[in-house]
């Protein structure tokens, strides 16, 4: 982001506060441009929402949406990839704490709070975290990038040798 949004996280959970807006990939850091889009003109849209949970520890609620265009690993054309992505993140005060927290509800998501948390970098993360391991079509045809259809398989041959009990 060209201007970054820095804000204490635990007095923004402690005065509910909120932030919304979107963000270009583009305006995103360098490391989310190595990930395997094919257009970082994609708008995100985002909204940062503090309070406390049930437990009255503080969090922060972060709400992703967008529609991202990703490389299909089977063709190499670009595939749509829906982004509506929320997670909760408790704020601990240190990392004992937070082990402690974690060993006790393993899908629990956490982190250490500072006095000052870079917002751009929490949606880089987010939105890398929400990313396909491998991003491909439903059907892409049967088509493979580099394959060709009329040339027959070397392997076929070897389907008829083999010996049916």
């Amino acid at each position: 982001m060209s201007k970054r949004i820095l804000i204490d996280p635990q007095a923004f959970a402690a005065e509910r506060g909120q932030i919304q807006g979107k963000v270009r990939l583009q305006d995103l850091d360098e490391r989310v441009h190595s990930a395997d889009f094919t257009d970082l003109s994609s708008e995100v849209a985002y909204k940062l929402q503090g309070g406390k949970d049930k437990w009255q520890r503080p969090f922060l609620q972060l709400s992703l949406s967008g529609s991202l265009s990703l490389q299909c690993q089977r063709c190499m054309e670009a595939v749509m990839f829906p982004l509506d992505e929320s997670a909760d993140i408790v704020l601990f005060g240190d990392e004992a704490k937070l082990d402690e927290a974690m060993c006790a509800d393993e899908e629990l998501e956490g982190m250490v709070a500072g006095s000052e948390l870079d917002v751009s970098s929490l949606l880089e993360d987010q939105i890398l975290m929400s990313l396909p391991y491998s991003p491909m079509h439903e059907d892409c045809g049967g088509a493979v990038a580099g394959s060709t259809s009329d040339k027959p398989n070397p392997f076929a041959v070897l389907a008829g040798l083999k010996k049916s009990d």
